[in-house]
């Protein structure tokens, strides 16, 4: 099972690169910038963990990647919040949104501060927390597509699937983060199925980064008076 799961954990960060290789190459989506943040963020972070995991294995300098996953939490929840920020029509709902980056930055450095060596270690609750955020945002936007009387390819709109990928690995995440150290006191071999499954679902979203660069935009009409 770890060797599965290490074997999954490089295969995820392959994803990440072929969705960066898309992001690149689809250059007519500007507007999609801050997910192309957000993947190369990710790809930074998560390739710093992987050599971390290898180099550091039996070493001290291991938590080097676990700060990197950490610091880019605070990048994750803020690029994805700026993405749905400037999709978002009511001036209530980018209020929330604004609240819930300042929240959770705020309680990373409470916890990080007063919390010890919570900055060098993995630490799911807060990731659960992050997590809880991110898909109330994404039930915001998804709420105004539902009440908007424009007719909309929904298999082709970027913005939809990429915003359907979000919610979809962030909300089948929470349980696993929030019960993530009791599931291994119970069962220490279950870190291995936490693990591969997470990067299963992990994949799953820049899949879906994929298919919404393939997308293509529609051209919008303008109208002459």
């Amino acid at each position: 099972m770890e060797i599965t799961s290490q074997i999954t954990d490089w295969a995820t960060l392959v994803m990440i690169l072929v969705a960066l290789f898309f992001s690149i190459y689809r250059k007519g989506k500007k507007h999609l910038l801050s997910i192309q943040l957000y993947i190369l963020t990710s790809l930074i972070s998560n390739t710093i963990s992987k050599i971390s995991d290898v180099a550091f294995q039996n070493n001290s300098h291991k938590s080097i990647g676990e700060i990197a996953l950490n610091i880019n939490s605070i990048f994750e929840i803020l690029l994805i919040n700026i993405f749905l920020y400037t999709r978002i029509k009511g001036k209530f709902l980018r209020i929330l949104i604004l609240f819930f980056s300042i929240f959770y930055i705020s309680v990373c450095l409470f916890s990080w501060h007063f919390k010890e060596n919570s900055f060098y270690t993995f630490t799911p609750d807060l990731f659960g927390i992050e997590s809880i955020l991110i898909i109330l945002a994404c039930l915001f936007y998804i709420s105004e597509v539902i009440k908007r009387d424009l007719e909309i390819n929904l298999k082709k709109d970027t913005d939809f699937i990429i915003t359907c990928g979000i919610l979809f690995y962030f909300g089948i995440s929470i349980p696993s983060f929030f019960s993530w150290y009791n599931l291994i006191a119970m069962a220490p071999k279950a870190q291995n199925i936490l693990l591969l499954s997470n990067s299963v679902f992990y994949s799953i979203l820049f899949i879906a980064f994929i298919k919404a660069y393939l997308c293509v935009i529609p051209e919008k009409k303008q109208l002459f008076i």
